[in-house]
C-alpha cells in the first residue's frame, strides 16, 4: 500500500503527461519508503532512480522486443531490411511499410509515452537528488548534469519521431495539479531545439560532465554508456544536424502546421546558419583528435594508416560495439544483441545431416533487392555505371563461367563445379570461398567489401561461428528457404543481412548510436549544403578509403591516386544536389543496419521518391536505383525464393515483386497519438494526419 502513493505521484496526471503503466524499477522501492522523500534519502536508492532515468535510451539493436523505446523496429520500417513476423515490434513496422498507422496505433502513443515517461522521471531525480545527503556535493552536480543531458536527449527522439512536441520544463505534474496547467500546445521547431541545445551547452560548460577517457586519454570502461562530456558532445553535433536538414528547415509541407492561436510550428524558410552551427560541430569532434576511423589488418589487428589495413576487416571492427574501437563516440550498454534473425535457419538442404553443428538462427531479416542494388562494385563504380553489369542486371540472370569467362557461350548461370574464392585486391584475404557445386551468380562477384560484410546471398558459405562453410541456401528446398521450416523463417526477399552478426567476437558490450565515419559523413554533408564542395568531397573519400572503395576526383585538383593507390573517380558533376547525392549514398551503405536510413531519408525529404517537397521525381540511381519508383514505397523486388527447387536452379535469380510497401509524405513523422489530442485540447495534429480518425 505505501508503494501506490509513489505510483499514484507518478501515473496519475492526464493529457501528454499520462503515464498509465507501471515501470520494473518499483519492484525494487523498499516497502517501508512512504515517499519520494523516503527514496531520496537513500543513497542507492536515489542512484537506482538515475539508472532507470537511463533505462529509456532507445537500443536500436533489438528490433524483435516488443514494447518501451526499442525504436530498432524502423530499421524494418526502412528500404534496407524486412521481417516478416508480426509479433512484438516487427507488427510495428508493418503498419508503416503497409500503410496501415493511423493516430490511434497503440504503439504511436506507447512510444509517446515512454519518452514523456523518461522525462519525467529524470524531471522527478533534479527535483529531488538534493535531499540525498548521503551523495556528496560533486556527485549531485556530476547525476544532475548527467540527468539534463538525458532529458534533452529524450525531447530529440521525440522530435526524429513526432515533430515539435510540448516542452515540459523542469514540473513535475502529480495529482493536485489542475487539469489546466497539464494541457499546453505544442512548441515550436525552433523553441524545441533551442531548449534541446541549451540543455546540452549547460551541462558542458558546467564542467560537471565525466569524461569518458583518463588522464592518459584511454577508453575508461567504469563509465561506459554514461552521458559523458563525449557523448554530450557527439549528440549535441546531431542534434544541430537534424536542426539544420530540410525536413526542420523550411520545408514548405508544413509551413501551414500552426498552434490554435496562429503560431506556426515549422521555420518559414531556410536559415543558412543553421548550417553553419552543424558543420561547426561535426568539425570540432574531428579536430579534438580523440578518434580516429577503424582500421585492422588481415587479422583484425590495430593499424595506422590506409595502405596497412584491410577495408573489411576495418568495416567489421568500425560497427563493433567494443572498448578497443576507436571510433565509437556515442553508445549505450547492451547485455543481449538481437542477431538470432540473421543467422540462416540451416535445416536439411543438399547437404542433408551436415548442419547438425552448425549455429542456427531463423535468417529472416531480408533485404529488398532496392537495397542490394545501392552497394558499390570492386571499383568504386554504381552498378548502373559498369559495362559488367548491363541490362540484365534487372530483368534477367546473370552470365558468369568460372572456368572460362572469355569462351562462354552460355547466356546464363554457371555453377562452379569447384572451389573459387573471392578475394580483396591482390591480398591474400578471402571474403568467402565456393563450396563445390554452388556457384555464385556474377552480380555477387567483383563487389565492395560492405557488401561481403552486410549481406548473405544464394550460395554464399557461413563461416561466422561455427558456420564450417555451409552455403546458405535460399530456394524453396534449400536449408534456409521457404520449405526447409514451413514456418515464416527464411528471407523473402532471397537475401540476409549479416551486418551486426558479432556473436562470436570478444568484447562486444554497446550498441553503437554514434561513430567517427558518421561525423565525417555529417561534416561532409554540412559542407556541401554550404557550397564548400572540396572540403566535402575530403570527408566523403576518408570513409570511402576505409571502406576499400576508389575515392573521387576532388574539386580543383589533379590528384589521380586515391590514399589506397586506385585510379581515383570522376564526379558526375561539380554541383551542390549532386555532391550532396554522392555523400547520402556513401552514408546509406556506410550506416546500414545501425538504425540511421528511416531517420535520413525523410530529413533529407526524398523518403516518397522526390526531390524535396514537390521536387522533381527522382531518376539518376543515386539514393533509390533507377528502376525504383516510390522512395520508401512501391513494389519491393526479390528473388524467386518460391519457384526455384535447388541452389543451382536458374529460376531463382528471376525478380519478382515480393512485396508493396506505402510512403506518403505525411509519413515523414508519426502522428501525435490521438489520445493524447482528445485529452490535451491545445495539442493540434500534425499535418496530413488531421483526418485520419
Amino acid at each position: 500500500m505505501m508503494k501506490k502513493y509513489i505510483l499514484g505521484l507518478l501515473f496519475a496526471g492526464v493529457g501528454v503527461f499520462a503515464l498509465t503503466s507501471c515501470d520494473d524499477y518499483f519492484d525494487d522501492v523498499p516497502n517501508n519508503a512512504t515517499s519520494l522523500e523516503d527514496v531520496f534519502s537513500n543513497r542507492g536508492q536515489t542512484l537506482n532512480w538515475l539508472t532507470n532515468v537511463y533505462s529509456y535510451i532507445p537500443d536500436p539493436m533489438k528490433p524483435r522486443y516488443p514494447g518501451g523505446t526499442c525504436t530498432g523496429m524502423m530499421m524494418h520500417a526502412s528500404l534496407s531490411g524486412h521481417q516478416p513476423w508480426t509479433d512484438g515490434d516487427n507488427g510495428k513496422a508493418l503498419n508503416i511499410i503497409q500503410g496501415t498507422l493511423s493516430p490511434s496505433t497503440g504503439w504511436v502513443s506507447s512510444l509517446w509515452t515512454d519518452f514523456y515517461r523518461g522525462i519525467q522521471y529524470a524531471n522527478i531525480y533534479l527535483a529531488h537528488v538534493d535531499e540525498c545527503d548521503p551523495l556528496t556535493a560533486k556527485e549531485k552536480a556530476w547525476t544532475k548534469a548527467e540527468c539534463r543531458a538525458l532529458r534533452a536527449y529524450y525531447y530529440f527522439c521525440l522530435m526524429k519521431h513526432y515533430g515539435p512536441v510540448p516542452i515540459i520544463g523542469d514540473r513535475v505534474f502529480d495529482v493536485a495539479d489542475p487539469i489546466g496547467d497539464m494541457t499546453i500546445p505544442r512548441s515550436t521547431v525552433d523553441e524545441c531545439f533551442d531548449y534541446i541545445l541549451s540543455e546540452l551547452d549547460d551541462v558542458l560548460a558546467s564542467g560537471d560532465l565525466v569524461s569518458q577517457y583518463d588522464s592518459n586519454a584511454a577508453f575508461d570502461t567504469q563509465y561506459s554508456g554514461n552521458m559523458t562530456k563525449e557523448a554530450v558532445e557527439g549528440i549535441r553535433s546531431v542534434v544541430l544536424l537534424f536542426r539544420a536538414s530540410y525536413l526542420f528547415n523550411g520545408d514548405p509541407y508544413y509551413k501551414n502546421l500552426a498552434n490554435q492561436d496562429g503560431t506556426k510550428l515549422f521555420p518559414q524558410a531556410r536559415d543558412e546558419q543553421k548550417w553553419i552551427d552543424a558543420r561547426d560541430a561535426a568539425k570540432k569532434i574531428i579536430d579534438s583528435g580523440q578518434w580516429k576511423l577503424a582500421l585492422r589488418d588481415n587479422s583484425g589487428k590495430l593499424v595506422n594508416s590506409i595502405s596497412q589495413s584491410n577495408p573489411y576487416q576495418s568495416v567489421f571492427y568500425a560497427s563493433f560495439g567494443s572498448a578497443e574501437n576507436e571510433e565509437m563516440i556515442v553508445f549505450r550498454t547492451s547485455s543481449d544483441h538481437d542477431t538470432y534473425p540473421m543467422i540462416p535457419r540451416f535445416n536439411g538442404g543438399s547437404l542433408g545431416g551436415t548442419y547438425g553443428n552448425v549455429d542456427h538462427g531463423a535468417g529472416a531479416y531480408t533485404v529488398p533487392l532496392q537495397f542490394l542494388d545501392l552497394y558499390f562494385t570492386k571499383s568504386g563504380k554504381r552498378i548502373d555505371d559498369e559495362k559488367e553489369y548491363d541490362a540484365r542486371t534487372y530483368e534477367g540472370f546473370f552470365t558468369y563461367d568460372y572456368d572460362d569467362p572469355e569462351s562462354s557461350t552460355d547466356p546464363l548461370f554457371q555453377p562452379r563445379l569447384t572451389t573459387y574464392s573471392e578475394r580483396y585486391g591482390t591480398s591474400n584475404y578471402a571474403y568467402f570461398t565456393v563450396q563445390s557445386g554452388h556457384g555464385i551468380m556474377k552480380q555477387f562477384l567483383g563487389r565492395e567489401p560492405r557488401f561481403y560484410h552486410d549481406i548473405t546471398f544464394q550460395n554464399r558459405p557461413w563461416e561466422i561461428g561455427n558456420g564450417k562453410n555451409a552455403p546458405v541456401e535460399m530456394n524453396y528446398s534449400g536449408n534456409s528457404g521457404p520449405n526447409s521450416t514451413g514456418t515464416h523463417d527464411y528471407p523473402i526477399f532471397g537475401t540476409i543481412t549479416r551486418k551486426i552478426v558479432y556473436y562470436n567476437t570478444n568484447g562486444w558490450d554497446y550498441t553503437i548510436l554514434l561513430r567517427l565515419a558518421e561525423v565525417y559523413l555529417n561534416y561532409a554533408e554540412a559542407c556541401a549544403e554550404l557550397g564548400d564542395l572540396k572540403e566535402a568531397l575530403t570527408y566523403l573519400n576518408k570513409v570511402r578509403a576505409r571502406a576499400g572503395v576508389a575515392e573521387y576526383k576532388e574539386y580543383g585538383e589533379q590528384v589521380t591516386k586515391g590514399a589506397r593507390g586506385e585510379n581515383r573517380l570522376d564526379v558526375p558533376a561539380y554541383n551542390k544536389d549532386t555532391v550532396l547525392k554522392m555523400i547520402y549514398r556513401e552514408r546509406i551503405i556506410e550506416l546500414a543496419y545501425e538504425n540511421k536510413h528511416y531517420y535520413d531519408v525523410r530529413r533529407w525529404a526524398v523518403a516518397d521518391g522526390r526531390w524535396r517537397t514537390d521536387g522533381p521525381e527522382m531518376t539518376d540511381g543515386w539514393i533509390y536505383p533507377k528502376y525504383h519508383k516510390g522512395g520508401e514505397g512501391g513494389d519491393m523486388l526479390g528473388y524467386n525464393v518460391n519457384g526455384a527447387t535447388t541452389a543451382t536452379d536458374l529460376s531463382f535469380y528471376k525478380r519478382v515483386v515480393q512485396q508493396h510497401r506505402i510512403f506518403t509524405k505525411r509519413m515523414s513523422f508519426l502522428p501525435i497519438p490521438q489520445s493524447e489530442i482528445n485529452r490535451d485540447k491545445a495539442c493540434v495534429q500534425t499535418t496530413g494526419w488531421e483526418s485520419t480518425e
